[in-house]
């Protein structure tokens, strides 16, 4: 939320703390990257999955993968709408797709369905195509939801803006990488069957039968 210096001086009844508001899109980004950190390891749904984001991040050593995805994060807080953003590792070893979308997870869920696996499953299968030998490629959803007080400007911003994240993951031999040595990676795979149609569940069963 954006308001005059006035309006907030007569709101608040005094100056502006530096840690409740951003005052440029440097601190904007360096916040929501705070945020998307704090969140790695408590994902909205699978608990199991707490761990998965790291061991692939790890790969990305030397980078700023989050300040990256937090530019992603603060378009959709601005428009409205959903935007991705692709990182492959500099070693190569994986991929990630960001995608943010502006809600929570609940209101964000039947805007999904059916659209989901193919779109996943369907990079991921590119980028091997292409000759990108990865040992895993995994999806990180972030549902992201600024609820301003305007008659509190003053309030905590963890108090009034939302991030959770969810994790999709596939391991790279079942896409046809011939990489299947990357022993720092998750072995697992992990797909939301709840956001399938019935066109989606058959694809997802056909997948499946690659990991038996």
């Amino acid at each position: 939320m954006k308001i005059p210096l006035k309006l907030y001086l007569e709101c608040a009844g005094r100056n502006p703390d530096r840690g409740a508001i951003l005052l440029n899109d440097t601190g904007r980004v360096a916040y929501i990257a705070r945020r998307l950190l704090g969140a790695l390891d408590q994902p909205l749904t699978a608990p199991s999955s707490a761990g998965l984001a790291r061991p692939v991040l790890a790969h990305f050593s030397g980078v700023d993968i989050l300040q990256a995805f937090a530019e992603k994060a603060l378009e959709t807080l601005r428009d409205g709408n959903s935007h991705n953003r692709t990182a492959i590792s500099p070693d190569q070893l994986v991929a990630v797709l960001f995608v943010c979308w502006n809600g929570t997870h609940r209101e964000v869920q039947l805007l999904r369905i059916g659209k989901y696996l193919k779109p996943f499953l369907g990079l991921a299968g590119r980028l091997v195509e292409r000759g990108l030998q990865i040992g895993g490629f995994l999806e990180i959803d972030a549902y992201v939801k600024d609820n301003p007080e305007a008659n509190d400007p003053a309030k905590a911003l963890d108090e009034v803006f939302e991030l959770d994240v969810e994790y999709s993951y596939v391991p790279g031999f079942l896409l046809g990488s011939s990489n299947k040595a990357a022993g720092s990676l998750p072995s697992v795979v992990l797909l939301n069957p709840d956001l399938g149609d019935a066109e989606e569940h058959q694809l997802l069963k056909k997948f499946m039968k690659r990991s038996n």
